[in-house]
């Protein structure tokens, strides 16, 4: 009968990469889904700073100032509360080159259509006039 003295090992040695590639995209990923949680709330924010006066640009450089998310770039409209946030991404493990860039963009418009239905009271069909709820909801 043959020796079985070192099996164990040799699986380990076969298993460890794959267990620390997996360990190392977990936190990848949730490198992305977080940075991309601060995009989304920063955009929204500048939209509604822009919306009541203030800077977008200003708001979003108070909220975008970590290493993730440093590249984003945030481009404004004037007037009506539209705010661009781009960040690209790309991926730092050695193994991912082939998955190349993810670049995560996010749009948020908040303008006077918005702004209308702040301070409203009343039933639905006359806050919400535009959502086809005549009757009440």
């Amino acid at each position: 009968m043959m020796s079985r003295r070192g099996q164990s090992t040799v699986e380990f040695a076969i298993m460890i990469p794959v267990i620390f590639a997996a360990l190392f995209l977990i936190v990848e990923l949730a490198f992305f889904f977080g940075s991309t949680h601060y995009v989304n709330y920063a955009a929204f924010t500048a939209a509604r700073a822009q919306q009541v006066g203030e800077s977008a640009t200003d708001a979003t450089d108070l909220l975008l100032d970590g290493n993730v998310t440093a590249g984003a770039s945030v481009s404004a409209s004037t007037g009506a509360g539209s705010v661009k946030i781009a960040m690209p991404w790309e991926m730092d493990l050695p193994f991912t080159s082939g998955f190349g860039a993810f670049d995560y963009e996010v749009t948020v418009i908040a303008g006077p259509e918005e702004a209308r239905y702040e301070g409203t009271t009343g039933n639905r069909s006359t806050r919400y006039g535009d959502n086809q709820c005549g009757r009440g909801c």
